[in-house]
């Protein structure tokens, strides 16, 4: 499957978005050996070739396992790391904050915490954030809570030299406008361009087209949304890609569910 992650690694570049971040949540990064994952480290960034900005996430329940593929990241060529908390177990607050500490020396890159509390099982709040920022290269947060009370809490108290980044894609437009400086998305795993022209329309302040594409993208979240992750791979597949399937427990669409969406996607003008 190298081939098919350089192809699509050459697909997002051709689409034009900033960057990719890798082994995530819809990068199936949970269900992964960790061999596995540095060589999706390698693999990216070797294709990316410097033309896109790297983002390796290295989460994992243990914090040796966790620095080890900080390690690896840095060495594949990525240009920060992302990290969940450590999950299954709840550890309080000095042992996170430990945690990260040892991954952001373990890594030698900018880190980014990515605060998915439905999935790590702790929730990375604002007063918390504000004391990893402590750490010299954590330099921000990805935020999947769901929670926009939140992630405008993430903006109104980090340092400005930090970034927040919307995780959640139901609001992606208000977050930007409130001072997010970006969004990390798996849904733009097959359909990079909507997400692309989504971005432009607001950079360029053209706010009431901006909002009509959020809610086609908020369409776009729902149609995608079970059986979980399964129906990026089924968009990829509807997209030309052999995107492969998802790693058990997960499992394929059956026809009928295929079919359902391939409706979907085509209502929406995405295919």
């Amino acid at each position: 499957m190298e081939d098919s992650l350089r192809e699509l690694v050459d697909f997002q570049i051709r689409a034009g978005v900033n960057g990719l971040f890798l082994c995530g949540t819809g990068g199936s990064g949970a269900i992964m050996r960790p061999d596995q994952k540095t060589r999706v480290f390698e693999v990216a960034a070797e294709q990316a070739d410097g033309r896109i900005a790297i983002i390796a996430h290295v989460g994992a329940p243990s914090t040796e396992e966790a620095m080890d593929l900080a390690g690896h990241a840095e060495k594949a060529g990525a240009d920060a790391v992302g990290c969940v908390p450590p999950y299954y177990f709840t550890p309080d607050e000095p042992s996170i904050i430990d945690h990260f500490r040892r991954v952001a020396e373990a890594a030698g890159l900018p880190v980014y915490v990515y605060n998915i509390p439905r999935c790590a099982n702790t929730n990375i709040r604002p007063d918390l954030m504000l004391k990893l920022c402590e750490i010299e290269n954590i330099m921000g947060v990805k935020d999947s809570s769901r929670d926009f009370i939140q992630l405008l809490e993430y903006i109104r108290v980090l340092p400005e030299d930090r970034t927040v980044l919307c995780g959640t894609d139901a609001y992606i437009l208000p977050a930007l406008f409130m001072g997010a400086k970006g969004a990390i998305t798996a849904y733009a795993n097959a359909f990079p361009e909507a997400y692309v022209k989504f971005y432009n329309l607001f950079l360029r302040g053209e706010m009431e087209a901006a909002r009509e594409e959020q809610f086609r993208l908020s369409a776009l979240r729902r149609a995608l949304q079970r059986p979980p992750l399964v129906p990026h791979y089924e968009a990829l597949r509807l997209r030309g890609f052999e995107a492969g399937y998802p790693r058990p427990p997960l499992r394929a669409m059956d026809e009928e569910e295929a079919e359902a969406l391939r409706t979907r996607l085509k209502r929406l003008d995405l295919l």
